[in-house]
Formats: structure tokens, C-alpha cells, sequence
């Protein structure tokens, strides 16, 4: 029988099978299904990630050992060490938009407390909500390893599972809403020099957190329908413009991925991909560039030459 290496894709995406259908079992406990389920979703993660390159896992801090391995510039499978959960949903965030780390964050507390000390853990979200925010984050891994729910926990199950996608789907629309009532609610009351109280302190301390991206852009306000900011960091396309081919100051576009939307007027906060698409913001846009940006390309050219 051939060992499959550590970070396998494969042989982590069936380890994540087992936890999960051993969570889904009728007569666990919700502390213990949702233990396991954690674990499950944390291997998911890694499985997800070793697809795009095993490098994504190997921990970092091991003296290189583990990046060694992953790279097959060694051989060594027992000296192979896989990053935390915490570094998991962050990498995962990074490659997988729809990902969401805080509410990934969220869960895996439950499951260190479970583990680590006296609490009993996952006694703070009731069941009937911890579910459908735990298959919306393991439905976007699943996608991401190229397969669907029913690869992962058979036809039958899989059907309890599409009700807790369309549960959170609904609460994510339920919170979305509420957001924009609020926006709009905080704007009559500040037109109207009626706002009082709290709320007066809040709307003073406001801070356009959009304003602190490297790119930005303007977007209406799906609140207010005044203009808003969008903001990110992430460069997903770049474009370099010359009117010769020897032009010294070409011009330089860049298409940013949309990390958050702030509004001064309002002081609506969209900061969650799936809000933000949603709400029909843009995911991307257009932002102007320097040359530095574009360095690669020039090291392109020159090595093509």
C-alpha cells in the first residue's frame, strides 16, 4: 500500500470526510459533532489549500524543514509539520474570497475551549445557528477542492446540509438588511438633529476605515445612494499604457479587488465579501498605478529581448 504524503490533498480531503460524518452522526452530542466538525473543517482547509500548492500548509518556522518537504527538494515525511488552524482560515482568505475568517475565527474558539480547558466549549452559538454558519464556510472549501456537497457527506446527507446553506443564506440577507435599515435610520436622525445618546457618540467616533487602503475608489452607497468609498489591497489585473514604445511616463491601471466599503454620509460598513456582493458593490474596480507595479513586466520585456 502506497503512504500518501502528509500534505496530500487527496488524503487530507478523505481524513475531513471521516470527522465530518463522524459529526453528522445521529447519536453524538452537539459539543462532541461540533468538535469534530472543526476538526473537519480545519483539514478541508488545509486540503484546499495543498491543491494550489502543498508549500501553503508547510510551516514556515521549522528552519525551512517542512517547506523542504512540501517542495520535494527533500525527503522526509515524518519530519513534515502542518501550519495552526489561525493560519489556516487566514491563507484561506487570502486565496478564496467568500471565505470568512472572522466567523471561521469564531468557530475554532469553540473548539480550543472544547479541548483545552474546562469550558465545555460550543455553548455560546445554539445549534440551530451554528450549523448553517459552519456549512457556509466548509461549502466554499468544498468548491475550492473542485468537488460538491454530496462528495463529501453522501447523497442522503447532503440534503440536511443544503437546508442549513439555505438557513444561513437567509440570515445572511436578514443581516444585510438590517445593516442598510440602520445606515438609513442613523442618516434621518442626524438630518434631523434628533439623534441622542449612543448613537450620537457612535456617529461622532465614526472612522472611514475604506480611507486606510492602498486603492480606492468611489461607489453609491447601497444605504444612501450618496457616493461611497471602496478600498483594498489586492492587485488581481495590471495594465501598462505608452503612447511609444520608448515613452517614459506610461500610465498604469490596476483592477483591485474590493475589501470594504465605507460611507461618510451614512456610515454604512460592508467588510464581508458575501455583504458585499450582496449589495450589488462591485467587487472589483480600477485604480491608477505606478511603476513599480508594473516592475515585472519590465523584467519580462527585458528578459524576452
Amino acid at each position: 500500500m502506497t503512504r500518501l504524503m502528509p500534505y496530500d490533498s487527496e488524503g487530507l480531503w478523505l481524513k475531513s470526510r471521516l470527522f465530518i460524518n463522524r459529526a453528522m452522526d445521529a447519536a453524538v452530542e452537539f459539543e462532541e459533532a461540533a468538535f469534530w466538525a472543526c476538526c473537519a473543517l480545519e483539514l478541508l482547509g488545509k486540503s484546499a489549500l495543498s491543491r494550489v500548492s502543498p508549500l501553503l500548509i508547510a510551516l514556515p518556522t521549522d528552519d525551512g524543514t517542512s517547506l523542504l518537504v512540501a517542495s520535494g527538494a527533500v525527503e522526509g515525511a515524518d519530519s513534515f509539520v502542518t501550519i495552526q488552524a489561525k493560519a489556516v482560515w487566514a491563507r484561506c482568505g487570502r486565496a478564496f474570497k467568500q471565505f470568512n475568517v472572522p466567523e471561521a475565527k469564531v468557530l475554532s474558539l469553540g473548539r480550543n475551549a472544547y479541548i483545552h480547558s474546562a469550558d465545555i466549549g460550543f455553548d455560546v452559538i445554539p445549534p440551530a445557528d451554528w450549523w448553517p454558519r459552519f456549512w457556509a464556510l466548509a461549502h466554499v472549501l468544498i468548491a475550492h477542492c473542485d468537488k460538491v456537497v454530496e462528495d463529501y457527506v453522501g447523497a442522503a446527507r447532503a440534503v440536511v446540509v443544503e437546508e442549513h446553506l439555505e438557513t444561513n443564506r437567509a440570515n445572511r440577507d436578514r443581516r444585510l438588511k438590517s445593516l442598510i435599515e440602520n445606515a438609513q435610520l442613523r442618516l434621518r436622525l442626524h438630518l434631523s438633529n434628533s439623534m441622542a445618546g449612543r448613537m450620537q457618540i457612535d456617529w461622532d467616533r465614526f472612522e472611514n476605515t475604506a480611507s486606510g487602503w492602498s486603492y480606492r475608489s468611489s461607489h453609491e452607497c447601497p444605504a444612501c445612494g450618496n457616493g461611497a468609498d471602496i478600498g483594498g489591497e489586492e492587485i488581481l489585473d495590471r495594465e501598462l499604457v505608452r503612447a511609444s514604445y520608448d515613452d517614459p511616463d506610461p500610465h498604469v491601471t490596476l483592477v483591485i479587488a474590493t475589501e470594504e466599503l465605507a460611507c461618510e454620509s451614512c456610515h454604512l460598513i460592508l467588510g464581508e465579501a458575501d455583504l458585499l456582493e450582496r449589495a450589488e458593490v462591485d467587487l472589483s474596480f480600477e485604480a491608477e498605478g505606478s511603476l513599480e507595479d508594473v516592475a515585472e513586466l519590465f523584467e519580462e520585456e527585458y528578459n524576452n529581448e
